[in-house]
């Protein structure tokens, strides 16, 4: 007999125990599934001291696993299948959790390494996806080398593949349907304004942009600043952009303009709403 209980779901993580009192299930695999559509997966490994003083097994029958859910899907149907076997766990019950806790998790739904390197090997995104969107989840920010082929077209057919570049990543970034606007001639001043219309827009994304421009330039960025430190905690380092390099940018970082940075002006490319 096999036993168990979903005991959290949100849009980035599940988390519940498992167990069987003939066979360890520790190191088993379990696949996260909304219908038919895997979501999800990890292997039960997580020590329970709850559990083992109830005398389930020797406690490591824990699991967290990470998943990727569209904003349309209902975690409610969420379930859990171990791999290989017929054996399905649904959720009994919906537990209400802070409304902080799910925020946080709605604001990384899908962009912690683990859930990178899960939909990556799964084929979800591309390698310079994955690259691109992990560092950006770490620093804040992510210079991306553009293809030399390019620098040989005209001015605004150039334009136009960055832009495609820039919406491919920024669109797994929001794990939803998006249309893109490029916006040129910009200053840094544009930034904060762009800041709160993202924020607007998609209240539980953090607001990301490309930049780019036809000759180089440069942005001050606070490494980290996006995941709460205090604003002027450490000095800004400068991520380049323009002719060869797009800058994908979270507007949470500080941004700031260095001296002799470059070009002055630059196009942005920003994630909209989509047309109905």
């Amino acid at each position: 007999m096999i036993q168990g209980h979903i005991d959290f779901v949100s849009r980035s993580r599940v988390e519940g125990w498992i167990s069987s009192p003939h066979w360890p299930l520790r190191g088993a695999r379990v696949l996260a599934f909304l219908d038919e559509t895997c979501v999800g997966g990890g292997v039960v490994d997580l020590f329970r001291q709850d559990l083992a003083d109830a005398g389930v097994g020797d406690g490591f029958v824990g699991f967290r696993i990470p998943v990727a859910l569209e904003p349309w899907h209902d975690t409610r149907l969420l379930d859990i299948r171990l791999e290989g076997s017929a054996f399905l766990l649904k959720q009994r019950r919906v537990c209400l959790a802070p409304r902080e806790s799910v925020g946080e998790d709605r604001r990384r739904q899908g962009r912690d390494p683990e859930s990178l390197s899960w939909m990556l090997a799964r084929g979800w995104i591309t390698q310079p996806q994955h690259d691109a969107l992990r560092l950006l989840s770490l620093l804040g920010a992510h210079t991306q080398l553009l293809p030399p082929a390019l620098s040989h077209l005209e001015p605004r057919r150039r334009c136009d593949e960055v832009a495609m570049i820039a919406a491919g990543i920024l669109e797994v970034h929001l794990l939803q349907p998006m249309a893109l606007e490029i916006r040129e001639d910009l200053g840094f001043e544009a930034l904060a304004p762009l800041r709160e219309e993202l924020r607007e827009t998609f209240p539980a994304v953090p607001p990301v942009i490309g930049v780019w421009a036809t000759r180089r330039g440069a942005l001050g960025v606070e490494e980290g600043a996006h995941q709460g430190g205090p604003a002027g905690a450490s000095n800004p380092i400068e991520h380049g952009f323009g002719d060869r390099e797009l800058l994908l940018l979270n507007l949470d970082t500080q941004p700031s303009l260095p001296r002799g940075a470059g070009a002055d002006r630059f196009t942005a490319f920003v994630p909209c709403r989509p047309e109905a």
